[in-house]
């Protein structure tokens, strides 16, 4: 087994380093595959940072696993032991690396939600229905960088998806949104 896990090791830290070669070298990222791997999102926990979301973390992934049961298998762990253990690392590990160190970079680079009212007067759309006292998500642009966020109406009533709306304020991490046309609404009734 110790032998598979190195040929696991090394075809993975090969490719990872013809990835890096291409990104800086021919500007192609992930081998021309720029999407996501996987659909999956967690809800308040992020369980889909346990799986790779791109070919390059799926690289990551594959290097620790076969380092992992190198290390498992040298330690005198049995097959059955070492495989599931060096699974739960190379999670862990791509959990730690796409979550944590996005986070970090991320907050390094500002690309942070903006806090209290500093994205006040930013327009955006919701992303889904807002229904009047439930969250919903909208999508905005904020120093050049598109956001999506769970938002609620300041007003309580229902927001339809893709309708405009102005941010007034976030607290605690939810955006409070009115819709364009509540803006507008009492503008218009008084031209009448």
């Amino acid at each position: 087994m110790i032998y598979i896990y190195l040929a696991v090791t090394i075809i993975s830290a090969a490719l990872l380093i013809t990835d890096v070669v291409l990104r800086y070298m021919e500007r192609i990222k992930y081998f021309g595959v720029e999407r996501s791997l996987f659909k999956l999102k967690g809800g308040t926990i992020p369980a889909e940072k346990f799986l790779p979301q791109t070919p390059a973390m799926a690289l990551g992934g594959f290097l620790s696993l076969g380092t992992a049961g190198m290390i498992f298998e040298y330690i005198g762990f049995r097959w059955y032991f070492s495989l599931p253990f060096s699974v739960m690392t190379s999670m862990l590990i791509c959990f730690a690396l796409q979550y944590f160190l996005n986070s970090a970079v991320d907050e390094f680079k500002s690309r942070t939600l903006p806090k209290g009212d500093e994205a006040a007067g930013v327009q955006g759309f919701a992303y889904e229905y807002i229904y009047g006292d439930d969250y919903g998500l909208i999508e905005f642009e904020f120093n050049d960088i598109v956001f999506r966020a769970p938002a609620v109406s300041a007003n309580s009533t229902m927001i339809p998806e893709f309708e405009k709306v102005i941010i007034l304020f976030e607290e605690g991490g939810c955006f409070f949104v009115q819709s364009i046309k509540e803006v507008f609404d009492p503008l218009n009734n008084e031209e009448e």
